[in-house]
């Protein structure tokens, strides 16, 4: 990606020299033999074409001097100058253009990728720890990351909901299993929930597994929406811009710098290479490209360093697995404890009658949960996860800070 300095270099080639030097024009004859040849060669009709110099006084744009134009040939090399000027800024926009959207693509792949790979991950790990018990309750993990999608890519909305959710969801699920003896009627489910989800946070039966995650993936996601948004926003932004007319001072901005010359008789004198800077920088801002694109990029910069640091979502995304784990771990630890607070507020559950009360579940099919170790199998901190694309999100982001 470059920015608008760089796009200011655009009429350099316009411009081969070093410019006219210290009383050049005054040695030359005023004569319009090379005038004559070179508009001749790109199809000007040479009776258009005054054989001498004439007095200028009729020009609108370039100096009222002795002159090799008419008024026609005049407006004839200002449409010419504005289309070559328009040629050049739409071959340099267009590839801005194709580079925002390659990259756009790519990191939205990259970022579909380690969520898809993240519940993988942990679908996998969670079922070798809990068997059949995960299999059940599947559709608890799988809607999670069902709406974290949603977010990224559509919504941008409920990410928070979605996360008080799925714990209040997985709540709801375990409870029951720890209290095998007890019939939960749905108002009791209800009151559960409800108390799992309050504002106030008063029951924290994952302890502060919830919270964590919910920092991380908050901060992630948002950080990655905005990024893959920014791109996509500067392509759009770049796109409009090109469709831009010039603006009347541009044009007569560019003719003087590459149509005048001609006028004058001496087609072969390059202009300065800082009055090509001058027009070049005049009519790009004239275009709304500076000072916002400047700020445009510092944005993105900025984002891009939060994804490689704090903020780094394929970190975030591998830690799913991890976090939630750790909340399972500490509702086994403290079941007694929440129990004790949810009977209090929800009232005490109907014990099952004798003849239909379940057996207790295996001690290891409701306690076997996804020890630390396992856990930190998934990937630590230190770790940076690789996607099925072959490319790390950390060096991606490293690769299009140094473009920018």
């Amino acid at each position: 990606m470059f920015a608008l300095p760089s796009l200011l270099l655009l009429l350099l080639s316009l411009c081969p020299g070093p410019g006219p030097g210290p009383g050049s024009e005054a040695k030359v004859t005023r004569s319009c033999t090379e005038t004559r040849q070179v508009l001749g060669a790109r199809g000007y009709s040479l009776s258009l074409l005054p054989p001498a110099v004439i007095s200028g006084e009729h020009l609108r744009i370039c100096p009222q001097e002795y002159t090799c134009c008419s008024s026609e040939i005049e407006q004839r090399l200002t449409w010419e100058t504005e289309a070559t000027f328009r040629g050049l800024v739409e071959e340099s926009g267009s590839f801005l253009v194709h580079t925002l959207a390659a990259r756009h693509r790519k990191f939205d792949e990259v970022f579909r990728e380690m969520l898809s790979s993240s519940e993988h991950s942990l679908a996998l790990l969670f079922h070798r720890s809990y068997g059949h018990l995960y299999s059940q309750h599947a559709p608890v993990f799988t809607g999670l990351f069902s709406r974290l999608r949603d977010y990224y890519e559509r919504s941008g909305e409920g990410l928070e909901d979605a996360l008080v959710d799925f714990w209040a969801q997985l709540l709801e699920k375990m409870f029951p299993l720890l209290h095998p003896h007890y019939i939960f009627s749905p108002d009791y489910l209800f009151c559960l929930t409800r108390l799992a989800s309050s504002p106030d946070d008063s029951l924290k039966p994952f302890g502060e597994a919830p919270r964590r995650l919910r920092l991380q993936i908050t901060r992630a996601l948002v950080a990655a929406r905005a990024f893959i948004q920014g791109l996509e926003t500067g392509r759009d932004v770049v796109s409009e811009t090109l469709k831009m007319p010039l603006s009347e001072g541009c044009r007569q901005a560019v003719m003087r710098l590459t149509g005048c010359p001609l006028c004058r008789g001496v087609p072969s004198l390059p202009p300065c290479r800082g009055f090509c800077l001058n027009v070049a920088h005049g009519c790009l801002s004239s275009q709304g490209l500076d000072p916002d694109w400047g700020a445009y990029l510092d944005g993105l910069l900025f984002l891009a360093e939060k994804l490689q640091g704090p903020f780094s979502f394929e970190l975030a995304a591998q830690s799913i697995g991890v976090k939630i784990s750790e909340g399972l771990v500490y509702l086994q630890e403290n079941s007694a404890v929440v129990s004790a607070q949810v009977f209090r507020e929800c009232g005490n559950p109907q014990r099952a009658p004798s003849r239909a009360r379940r057996a207790p579940a295996p001690r290891e099919e409701v306690s076997r949960l996804w020890t630390p170790a396992a856990a930190g199998a998934a990937g630590t901190e230190e770790e940076r996860p690789t996607t099925a694309a072959g490319t790390s999100l950390n060096r991606l982001t490293l690769t299009e800070a140094k473009i920018c």
